[in-house]
């Protein structure tokens, strides 16, 4: 497979924009953890008994148990990991399922509203997550996350229904607004936090921590989505619309994602558990892609 990878083009440069992300965030990237195996019984458990069809959940399921066992790790509250772990897992469901039959997903919002049963279990699953989002999380935190997360369920249907729309040289923010749409950053974001930490801890750095998040799934997700010759995401937009090759882009959300990863951990200085946590989620950030064989990781020299 590496000597497969080695005649990819755009490997040697993915590969350089990846090392320098993460020496640019003081952070090795580690051999692919191993997920624990009670935790991953515990998800399971978790997902079917909010409706997850028993024989179905397992394809699924190890991505969001990477993300909970390791982005995660520091929370002290078991179950909040279970939820974050479930939630991930139905994100790449959706993904993976409704990009390109999007029919149930352009629903999910307004039966979620109605309390209606969804065209698919799953996404009922889905739906008693959000729900239960306010059980763990302070109240504007959670409302944050709600808004956040049926945004990313519209962002499939925004990106089924304009596939092969010309990107504008003046429609300045467009690709960034798509993404960030798309990433549900804003409760990735606020999942870092023990819901015992005030929200003013950490509220000032919400916006420069989900472009940290966004842009470095940008950087570790490049390399896996050239080969499937995927050319709705923000890479390919700003490209096309900016006139630089992919490389140049790559290479400054790389950049990007290092300036931000460093004002945030200067603003948490003052609050030393939150930046304990955000450090951690860091470290366990890049665990969860190097852990996640879908992202290819393992092909590259890093």
């Amino acid at each position: 497979m590496v000597q497969l990878a080695s005649r990819i083009p755009h490997k040697d440069y993915t590969e350089a924009a990846i090392v320098r992300f993460l020496r640019g965030i003081s952070q090795p990237f580690p051999a692919a953890p191993s997920l624990d195996k009670q935790f991953y019984l515990e998800c399971h458990a978790g997902a079917v008994e909010r409706g997850w069809p028993a024989d179905s959940v397992a394809k699924h399921l190890p991505g969001g148990v990477a993300m909970g066992s390791f982005g995660y790790a520091h929370l002290p509250n078991r179950t909040t990991r279970i939820l974050i772990a479930i939630y991930t897992a139905c994100g790449i469901y959706l993904d993976d399922v409704y990009k390109e039959d999007v029919d149930a997903a352009s629903m999910f919002n307004q039966r979620f509203f109605e309390h209606s049963p969804q065209a698919d279990p799953v996404l009922d699953c889905f739906a008693r997550v959000i729900l239960e989002l306010g059980d763990h999380f302070e109240r504007v935190a959670s409302n944050i996350m709600m808004t956040s997360t049926l945004n990313a369920v519209t962002a499939l249907t925004l990106e089924f229904k304009t596939q092969g729309m010309p990107i504008h040289p003046k429609a300045l923010g467009y690709p960034t607004f798509s993404r960030v749409m798309s990433g549900a950053s804003e409760a990735y974001t606020i999942f870092i936090f023990p819901s015992d930490l005030p929200l003013r801890a950490f509220v000032q750095i919400l916006q420069q921590c989900m472009i940290f998040i966004n842009n470095g799934n940008d950087v570790l997700s490049f390399y896996k989505e050239e080969i499937d010759e995927e050319c709705v995401n923000r890479i390919s937009f700003l490209a096309t619309q900016t006139g630089k090759s992919k490389q140049l882009v790559l290479e400054n959300l790389a950049e990007e994602a290092i300036v931000a990863h460093r004002n945030v951990t200067n603003v948490l200085e003052q609050h030393p558990r939150a930046l304990a946590a955000f450090r951690s989620f860091v470290a366990g950030y890049i665990g969860f892609h190097a852990a996640a064989k879908r992202y290819r990781l393992n092909e590259l020299d890093l």
